[in-house]
Formats: C-alpha cells, sequence, structure tokens
C-alpha cells in the first residue's frame, strides 16, 4: 500500500509541472495519463493535451487544480441540440473554475462511441460528464459536484489577481 501511495506521490509531483498530458491506452485497454510520451512499442493510442484554462497554462495554475486536472482530467459530452441542460453543465464547471475539454457528439460513431463510454444504454442522456475514469449521464448538479469534490477540483472559481 505505501509503496502505491508513493508511487502516486511521485506521479503527482513530477506531472505537476507538465504543460503537457499524454492520454494513452496501452495493449491490455488500460488507460493512463503521464507528463511524457509512452515507449512506441507501449501503446496502442496515444493522445497528447496542452492543458490551459483561461489562458493559464497548467505550471502556472494552483497546486491542487493542477493536481485535479493531471490526475482526473474532466471531459463534457454535449450534442447541439442539448440545451438548458448541456449549458447548465458548462455553467457549473465555469463557476467553479474547472478546465475541461468540450465534445460535440454529432455523428452516429459518436454516439456509439458516447454510448459505450456510459455502459452501452439505448436511451443516452446529455449532457455527460467524465472525470478520470468516472462518468455521469445527465445533468445532476449533486451528483456532479460530488465527483469534481472527490477528485479534488475547487469548490469555487479562485478569483482573479488584479
Amino acid at each position: 500500500m505505501r509503496y502505491w501511495l508513493a508511487l502516486i506521490l511521485l506521479t503527482v509531483s513530477v506531472a505537476s509541472a507538465a504543460q503537457t498530458m499524454y492520454r494513452w491506452v496501452d495493449k491490455n485497454g488500460g488507460v493512463h495519463y503521464t507528463d511524457h510520451p509512452p515507449a512506441p512499442n507501449k501503446a496502442a493510442q496515444v493522445e497528447e493535451k496542452h492543458v490551459v484554462t483561461l489562458g493559464v497554462p497548467t505550471a502556472q495554475m494552483p497546486a491542487t487544480l493542477r493536481q485535479a486536472v493531471t490526475n482526473y482530467p474532466v471531459t463534457l459530452y454535449t450534442q447541439p441540440d442539448c440545451g438548458t441542460f448541456c449549458q447548465r453543465g458548462r455553467d457549473l464547471l465555469k463557476q467553479r473554475g474547472v478546465p475541461f475539454t468540450e465534445k460535440s457528439v454529432k455523428t452516429n460513431q459518436d454516439v456509439t462511441a458516447l454510448r459505450t463510454l456510459v455502459g452501452g444504454s439505448d436511451k443516452l442522456s446529455v449532457p455527460v460528464m467524465r472525470v478520470g475514469s468516472q462518468v455521469v449521464e445527465g445533468f445532476y448538479a449533486g451528483r456532479w459536484n460530488d465527483l469534481l469534490d472527490a477528485a479534488g477540483y475547487p469548490k469555487a472559481k479562485a478569483p482573479s489577481k488584479p
């Protein structure tokens, strides 16, 4: 147990200085987030992400926010006709100061991929929020806040400096 804790702390301290984050899937389907690209023979799929929020690079974020962004990136899945619920989801994330990636689900391939992400249900309720590997389907402010709290995101956006 102590080994894993030490490994996590080491990973966080190294990743906290990173501005570029890599999300990669290994040959066994395991998903990894690192601040360096994987060895070419280790990954089946690699995504490079440059994390910036409100014009602030990851390295300049407060430590707790930087840690949450590195360990539990947030993705918001929406559809063009989602309306009020998608806007409420965006607003909640912005009010808390949570950096997020928004993916618009437009094609049949997008819908199929999102159904797989949420567990293959026939009926899909957007918005869908993914925090790390946890997924919440539909906008439920309480559930969203609980998940963001557990990931270590701030409860409110930090005031801007003059």
